[in-house]
């Protein structure tokens, strides 16, 4: 067993308890409805525990954390932070898609030019990375840049593997488009609704259908793969599904896709599942699934 992985220990009554390396960490959770199935002690036992609403919440503490530490996500190390609004830096559902898109990217044999939108603190960045491909890295948030900057350090990924971009996703598509760029894979982790550096709003039901029109003519004609991550209450894996099959039949001339859509899940150590999102993952040429 890895004591410095991630684990979901348990969960219910709109909070989890979760186990970051040697760190238990209790925060809350809106998804996570039901009793929990420990006793209390386990709970109290919370190295850290974050306390109040989301945006007017702190983490409390029994003992002095360290400002970060690693833990291990398989073969990768991503740092792991007590941030505001009850974060980490690393959402731990994620590795499923970064080990799918490992796997469908070695199936193309080559080294891959990929987009990484919405890309936060950098776990399918380092993922991609890692494996020898060159990956551009766009956040709108300067920090969560420089946290990512971080665990690529901490993974000894090659400086000239990552191209780092400041800047809002749409904005940076569009140009893309403009400068007639190409890309042979390309993922989105876009939040329901949020804030640019511009100041403009992001809506999830408003912005994305465009957002991937563009991303659908940065697409190379050898073409990997698309994952297409979704936390908005009315989105579905089947409606992600149309999305993205109606826009790849009207904006490419690709032919040869697969579409699967699912829901993200975490799994307790009781063997209890908790919902956190969901993913289209399209895959070209009839690679991995």
């Amino acid at each position: 067993m890895d004591t410095n992985a991630y684990t979901l220990l348990d969960f219910g009554h709109g909070e989890r308890l979760e186990e970051w390396g040697p760190y238990r960490l209790r925060r809350p959770d809106p998804t996570s409805s039901g009793s929990a199935r420990n006793a209390i002690e386990p709970w109290n036992d919370a190295d850290a525990t974050y306390s109040g609403e989301k945006g007017k919440g702190q983490w409390m503490t029994k003992e002095r954390l360290p400002e970060h530490w690693p833990v291990n996500f398989g073969d990768l190390k991503l740092h792991v932070r007590l941030a505001p609004y009850k974060h980490t830096g690393v959402f731990p559902e994620q590795k499923e898609n970064w080990d799918w898109a490992r796997a469908a990217a070695k199936q193309s044999h080559r080294s891959l030019s990929v987009l990484n939108l919405f890309a936060y603190t950098g776990g399918a960045t380092v993922a991609l990375a890692k494996d020898g491909h060159f990956v551009t890295h766009v956040d709108s948030s300067k920090p969560s840049i420089g946290w990512a900057k971080e665990n690529a350090a901490l993974n000894a990924i090659a400086p000239d593997r990552i191209r780092w971009i400041l800047e809002d996703a749409p904005t940076f598509v569009t140009k893309e488009v403009r400068r007639g760029k190409t890309y042979d894979a390309i993922i989105l982790d876009p939040p329901a609704y949020g804030h640019g550096t511009s100041g403009k709003t992001w809506r999830v039901e408003r912005d994305l259908k465009p957002l991937l029109e563009n991303c659908a003519t940065l697409l190379s004609t050898t073409p990997a793969f698309i994952i297409l991550n979704g936390y908005a209450q009315q989105d579905t894996p089947e409606s992600f599904h149309r999305l993205l099959t109606g826009i790849i039949h009207a904006k490419t001339k690709q032919q040869n896709f697969t579409i699967a859509g699912q829901v993200l899940c975490l799994r307790a150590n009781d063997g209890r599942t908790l919902e956190t999102g969901i993913v289209a993952r399209c895959v070209f040429g009839g690679g991995v699934q």
